[in-house]
């Protein structure tokens, strides 16, 4: 008996697949570039990221805060016991990202802060302290 499996949602990915056309990585690819979905909050205080990584630990993932871009980068290898598996079906692969986001220049870089809790990347940027303006008295008379 053979084993054959049909994913309907990968046959009309397939289809309708145009990274080839606009030079974007193509994502059945030998290493998927994937982009992990992000939730971005604006409090008062701070601006909260929170990142998918799933399987990635901190060992994986990195994070670059230069010149108002903030980069976050990650890369999950496969371990070396896989190669010596008899696979009938293997949908598990390495997998890599690299994403930026462009950030006003009210965020206090010193002070941030980067988390993971199962497979949550929970990123706080602060806000820095606005200057209050002064207000100025003014005086009666020479």
């Amino acid at each position: 008996m053979n084993l054959v499996t049909f994913n309907p949602e990968q046959a009309l990915d397939r289809f309708f697949d145009t990274d080839r056309f606009f030079g974007f990585p193509h994502a059945h690819g030998e290493q998927p570039t994937v982009l992990p979905k992000v939730n971005v909050i604006e409090k008062d205080e701070a601006f909260y990221l929170e990142a998918e990584t799933p399987g990635m630990t901190q060992k994986d993932v990195s994070i670059e805060f230069h010149d108002g871009v903030l980069t976050l980068k990650g890369h999950r290898e496969e371990s070396s016991q896989s190669d010596e598996r008899n696979y009938r079906i293997r949908e598990f692969s390495k997998q890599s990202f690299s994403r930026n986001f462009r950030l006003s220049d009210q965020i206090d870089s010193e002070n941030v802060v980067a988390r993971m809790d199962q497979g949550i990347l929970r990123v706080t940027l602060p806000k820095k302290e606005q200057t209050k303006p002064k207000k100025i008295e003014i005086k009666v008379g020479p």
